[in-house]
């Protein structure tokens, strides 16, 4: 039985620098506090007085705070005072509910901001002061959670107790002060505030150093005041650099405008070395955007940081006055009700989130108001802000301007709050900028085509020239880095233009410079707006993965299953040799996607085949072994993620079978059941055409039917389309609308064609009737529209419908009742976004509260044995307990030698550079101002990577960050709650890196050489149309155009490698520094690489010539 402890008295707050604890929320009736051991978390009751809720007829009311301990840091008691008090130390605020009864018997739970409506909790107030009434309760307490929570219990000295419980005043005027300095410095100093670093009282102290920075240091003023936010403990991971560290002498206790002081000098004097700043324009399509989180009782500022732009940020420029706003859960998942249907979200709703999204909320003392939001924003709970601004006219611009621009809406949708909505969201989707069309190059007449009963065949897809395909492509190339190795044309393009979207294919058939629109394209009117926005392209093909599922409806149509069970036990054989070898690592990332942003896939490939190096171990010491720390926890990190993926996703790759594009056949050569793809990587050469009997699905699966079978074909009017799958127009059903109701407007869709995964049975695909689009009798108003988003977020049950579809179907089949109608309403969810028409929760077939979950559906950590599980006999649950996982996370270096082994690497550096043409020998200690430039440069990185790693963590806690062996793999390890969360975290994380490391990559470019290259770039060899296999011009290049910049940043790159391994052997445990020189070292590598090209190529003219290696030439040239 649950023990619990009355309180004298308590109080929610926080600890102050100085020790103290701000005391700053209480309301009254009885508390009580209790370790519950069986849900594993500190629970706090309140008896809330009656009078103080909204509601006239409840019998009781009792507010709950429950602190989980991943989330609670220690125990406090006070060493020389009455040791009845005990503080609760939280890094994250708890999770707030409020229980009621009315007098009729009803029982329901509400998710609450704090103590009950009137008592919302104060950002920052994570912690909780409890005052015991007897001694004996407070030591039984604390026993109980370090021993059955393992909390950790310390006494402090006297801890003294302010009430700040007045403190609002404050808060109105640090926004009235900050709305009187540039934003980009308010925004800091209202995050320091946000993020618990700093009072709103201690800031206002600082309001006339605040001016001064700003008057005597401009836009250097928010670098400085982020300085002192790290200096003062707001980045508490992080020390401070190595400079810092000698020129400070810090105080836990100093005053703010004195540490400010120091900080201001410390600045001026680094300004006197070549200090660089890491945050060179973006690249085309990407931004700094400014990020909210809005949690039930915290308001989080994050950034600037990159982000893919869309067509309103491009068109209107002022990206400062636009905000990301996304609504979490305190543990960073989406806000979603339980399965419980008396667990209720709407009051929190209601009195948290529509406010802020009907009248806006001051961010840096501006007022942003609600602008938009993404389709795919929209699911995740993420939209628009922005604040008003002038355009260049003078004219005023805000949200309602913005809005009526993008284009012109018809009656009936202007009374649909949903559709309505996902018009506009397609202005604000994620795309890269290419080029502005001419109005002659639009046609807006190209008819759909409809099958003789009057379905629609082409849906979302239409046709573009040659001419004009290769220019968009030839602006995308020179806009992104990722894409210049590319030298084909996509056959398929997924696109905004105006109004429009969908994609479109090449025909080489029309001539001139022609985008055809069909009306299932043309979503409304937008004449004006002629840029053609690109989403993605079929320039490479994907690969294609198993998922639960999928597998799910695989075994029950009489897929061979233990060929799913063969291709598993190969994921992880690949999985575990990614730490024994650099060429299985090397491939297995590249397949996975994992590692991008640090070139680790081409690091790994040049160290085996250049430097003929090996993965090492610690117990490992050969000359042939390189022993990184850094390189064997990455690995780990790759490994560990790789196997939770296939354990607790079913993530199983599928070679020799693809993700592609859908297309329709616009030379109507293909029959009923025909498709045809050819799957062409230019990466490696391979050509794929496909025929005979394939399986084809796309996700998400959930019916039967969502896997047909079909016979690909050649066809020579599609010869030159690659990497698409092109659907047949003719019969009576699209074949796109079988699988799980598709279309051609950019969905993916899976060909698989290894004959052992072929289905031996298909069924009917599914057919529901056209969902209801909610209406309203009147032209919609922003109020419906935010309506619609709160009742999105309550609503949004596509994640329960499809686990409780797999739960169903692992007690029976996918053909039994239960999972037929949950697969109506999966459908029905689906659309939800764009009609508007939610599912009703309790129509919803649900499994008894006390059935026990296969085990295949577990989370990590859980114990299998309990009563919770059972160990489910279908194929899912087989792969299941194949895999085998272990709980690891990965650990700070705290050892007292360098973790790199650089040793190793120098000596193989030495034995192999052997290009005396190129002058790539003699290096040694580079000279002190290069060792200056590559010290400070080392600062700035360390001090940027560390700020994004403490971006993407669970709890926001300054506290904690993400190691750097995960930020380098692309890889979180903590266990979040929601996959999909952590995914879109791990995706803008490794923007984020990608960004710092080619900035990076920029500063080791060779200076003299930035001018001459901008240059050629716009003439030469950095053209589209260079002749890699012309042998003049290769001599020309690398006699008299490149050999001094090739040397140039070799000797830059050998500088900071040589720094990074100097910092790491005084200081081993400092954070960035090995990733540092990991790229400092790829870009040895490449050059190597391509050197060894060149003189290959020149010894050997009459080979055939392939494009040169990447190398760090051609990365950083449009930087400069």
């Amino acid at each position: 039985m649950i023990k619990s402890f009355n309180l004298l008295r308590y109080s929610f707050g926080r600890f102050l620098r100085d020790g103290s604890f701000s005391s700053q929320l209480s309301a009254p009736g009885s508390a009580r506090i209790s370790c519950d051991l069986e849900r594993r978390l500190v629970h706090f009751a309140l008896d809330l007085s009656l009078s103080d809720t909204e509601e006239a007829t409840l019998d009781y009311a009792i507010i709950n705070a429950f602190y989980v301990p991943s989330n609670t840091a220690r125990l406090v008691g006070n060493r020389d005072e009455d040791t009845t008090i005990l503080f609760v130390c939280a890094d994250a605020p708890p999770i707030f509910t409020m229980d009621t009864s009315d007098y009729f018997g009803y029982s329901s739970s509400h998710r609450m901001t704090g103590l009950g409506p009137r008592y919302p909790i104060p950002n920052g107030c994570n912690s909780l002061m409890l005052a015991f009434g007897k001694q004996s309760d407070a030591d039984k307490f604390m026993s109980a959670c370090c021993d059955g929570l393992h909390l950790q219990y310390s006494k402090e000295r006297h801890v003294q107790i302010r009430d700040h419980s007045s403190d609002d005043k404050y808060i109105q005027r640090l926004h009235d002060f900050i709305s009187q300095i540039p934003y980009e410095l308010a925004f800091e100093v209202h995050k320091a505030f946000s993020n618990s670093v700093f009072s709103a009282k201690e800031l206002l102290s600082l309001r006339v150093e605040i001016l001064s920075l700003q008057t005597n240091h401009g836009n250097d003023a928010p670098e400085i005041f982020r300085a002192l936010v790290v200096l003062s403990g707001g980045n508490g991971a992080s020390r401070p650099s190595r400079r810092q560290r000698r020129r400070l002498l810090l105080s836990g206790e100093e005053p703010l405008t004195s540490l400010l002081a120091k900080v201001i000098y410390d600045f001026i004097r680094g300004r006197q070395q070549p200090r660089p700043l890491l945050t060179p324009p973006p690249q085309s399509g990407v931004y700094l955007s400014y990020h909210l989180i809005i949690t039930p009782t915290r308001h989080i500022l994050e950034g600037p940081f990159p982000d893919r732009s869309n067509s309103v940020l491009r068109r209107y420029g002022h990206q400062e006055c636009f905000l990301r706003v996304s609504f979490q859960d305190e543990n960073r998942a989406k806000l979603r009700r339980a399965r419980d249907p008396d667990y209720l979200i709407t009051q929190l709703l209601r009195t948290r989130y529509r406010p802020i999204l009907l009248n806006g909320c001051r961010v840096a003392g501006r007022k942003f108001q609600f602008l938009g939001y993404s389709m795919s924003g929209l699911k995740e709970h993420s939209v628009w802000f922005m604040t008003p601004f002038q355009d260049e006219n003078g004219g005023l611009v805000d949200a309602n301007k913005i809005r009526n621009q993008i284009g012109a809406f018809s009656k009936r949708l202007s009374k649909q709050p949903a559709r309505l909505a996902a018009r506009w969201s397609q202005a604000f989707s994620g795309t890269d900028p290419s080029i502005t069309l001419l109005p002659e190059e639009v046609d807006y007449n190209c008819p759909d085509r409809r099958s003789p009963i009057g379905n629609l065949m082409t849906d979302g897809c239409s046709s573009i020239s040659v001419e004009l395909a290769r220019d968009i492509w030839t602006s995308l190339q020179q806009g992104k880095k990722s894409l210049e190795g590319l030298r084909k044309i996509p056959s398929a393009f997924q696109f905004r233009l105006g109004g429009a979207k969908g994609m479109v294919v090449q025909d080489p058939t029309i001539r001139g410079k022609l985008v055809r629109i069909r009306p299932s394209q043309k979503k409304f009117d937008a004449p004006e707006n002629l840029t053609f926005d690109v989403q993605a392209t079929s320039a490479a093909p994907k690969a294609m993965f198993l998922n639960r599922p999928l597998i799910a409806l695989m075994e029950f149509l009489g897929v061979d299953s233990q060929r799913i069970i063969e291709l598993q036990d190969d994921d992880i054989k690949k999985s575990q040799s990614v730490r024994s070898s650099f060429t299985d690592a090397s491939k297995f990332m590249q397949q996975h996607g994992m590692g991008g942003s640090f070139r680790l896939p081409s690091l790994f490939s040049n160290l085996s085949s250049i430097l003929q190096l090996e993965i090492g171990r610690n117990d490992q010491r050969e000359s042939s072994h390189w022993t990184s720390e850094l390189v064997l926890t990455s690995m780990e990190c790759v490994e560990t993620h790789a196997l939770r993926e296939l354990k607790y996703r079913a993530h199983i790759a599928v070679p020799g079978s693809y993700t592609l594009f859908g297309v329709s056949d616009e030379w109507e050569c293909l029959i009923e059941g025909e498709i045809y793809a050819t799957v062409v990587d230019e990466k490696t050469g391979a050509v794929h055409q496909i025929t005979g009997q394939v399986a084809i699905t796309r996700s998400p699966q959930i019916h039967p039917g969502d896997i047909q079978i079909v016979t690909a074909v050649r066809r020579p009017e599609l010869e030159h389309l690659t990497n698409v799958v092109v659907f047949s127009c003719k019969g009576q059903r699209a074949l796109a609308s079988y699988l799980g109701g598709g279309d051609l407007d950019g969905d993916d869709f899976n060909l698989i064609l290894d004959p052992r995964l072929l289905p031996t049975k298909v069924h009917e695909p599914a057919e529901y009737p056209t969902p209801t689009i909610a209406t309203k009798e009147t032209a919609c108003t922003i109020s419906d529209i935010v309506d619609f988003i709160t009742n999105y977020v309550e609503a949004d049950l596509l994640g329960l419908i499809s686990i409780t579809h797999l739960r169903y179907s692992d007690l029976g089949d996918p053909c039994r009742r239960e999972c037929l109608q949950l697969a109506e309403f999966a459908s029905k969810a689906v659309d939800f976004p764009k009609t508007g028409t939610p599912v009703n929760f309790r129509s919803i077939p649900m499994l008894r509260r006390n059935q026990a979950w296969p085990d295949f559906h577990s989370r990590e950590g859980a114990d299998l044995t309990s009563e919770q599980f059972y160990e489910s006999p279908k194929l899912l649950g087989q792969l299941f307990r194949r895999v085998p996982v272990k709980r690891w996370t990965p650990q700070q270096w705290n050892g007292s030698r360098s973790p790199s082994d650089g040793h190793t690497v120098e000596m193989a550096l030495y034995s192999c550079v052997s290009f005396r043409r190129l002058n790539l020998l003699g290096f040694g200690d580079p000279d002190e101002e290069l060792t200056e430039e590559m010290s400070c440069l080392l600062d700035a990185y360390c001090e940027r990577l560390l700020v994004i790693g403490q971006t993407h963590t669970i709890t926001k806690n300054k506290n904690i960050h993400v190691s750097e062996a995960e930020l380098v793999s692309g890889t979180i390890m903590a266990d979040w709650s929601d996959h999909a969360r952590r995914q879109a975290a791990v995706t803008a994380m490794n923007l984020q890196t990608g960004e710092l490391v080619r900035a990076v990559r920029a500063k080791l470019l060779a200076k003299d050489e930035r001018a001459r290259i901008k240059k050629a770039e716009e003439t030469t060899w950095r053209t589209k149309t260079y002749d890699y296999e012309d042998l003049t011009f290769l001599e020309e290049f690398i006699n008299d155009h490149g050999r001094r910049h090739v040397v140039e940043t070799f000797k830059r790159s050998w500088a900071a490698w040589y720094v990074a391994e100097h910092t790491l052997m005084h200081d081993p445990g400092i954070f960035g520094a090995q990733s540092f020189g990991l790229i400092a070292l790829s870009g040895m590598l490449e050059i190597m690489k391509f050197a060894r090209f060149v003189m290959d190529r020149m010894s050997n003219p009459d080979a055939r010539c392939t494009t040169p290696p990447v190398s760090i030439l051609d990365d950083e040239a449009d930087k400069v």
